[in-house]
């Protein structure tokens, strides 16, 4: 049976797919994804995540200068429809991420944590 939309619509196949996002982390927050396999927000820090949507645009950003506390990047997939719903895809840093990037504000976290389906550390 296929997946329908709240009018009862069919939702195309390529909807369900889910969406691989990337973010470079560095050692606490690495750290922290592996233990709870959580994304979560640090106490005084910035009250959002951010994700790449490209590998090597990803990790050209890890290489930074001013990214010195980075040491990986990790994967998160994503249902589509969910990261549809509640990221914030304002452009941002268009000089290194040309693939865009969007950002999950803290009242959207755990939605956004409840719809990955795999974490992995990929550099």
């Amino acid at each position: 049976m296929s997946k329908r939309s709240k009018d009862g619509t069919p939702v195309p196949a390529s909807c369900l797919r889910p969406v691989c996002v990337l973010r470079a982390v560095g050692f606490a927050e690495y750290d922290s994804i592996l233990d709870t396999r959580k994304f979560s927000l640090r106490p005084n820090g910035l009250e959002s995540k951010y994700f790449g949507m490209n590998f090597n645009e990803t990790l050209d950003f890890a290489n930074k200068v001013f990214n010195i506390h980075v040491v990986a990047i990790v994967e998160a997939k994503v249902e589509r429809e969910v990261l549809n719903q509640i990221g914030d895809f304002t452009k941002v840093d268009i000089t290194v991420f040309k693939s865009g990037t969007v950002e999950i504000h803290k009242e959207h976290l755990e939605r956004f944590n409840r719809a990955v389906s795999k974490i992995k550390h990929v550099y």
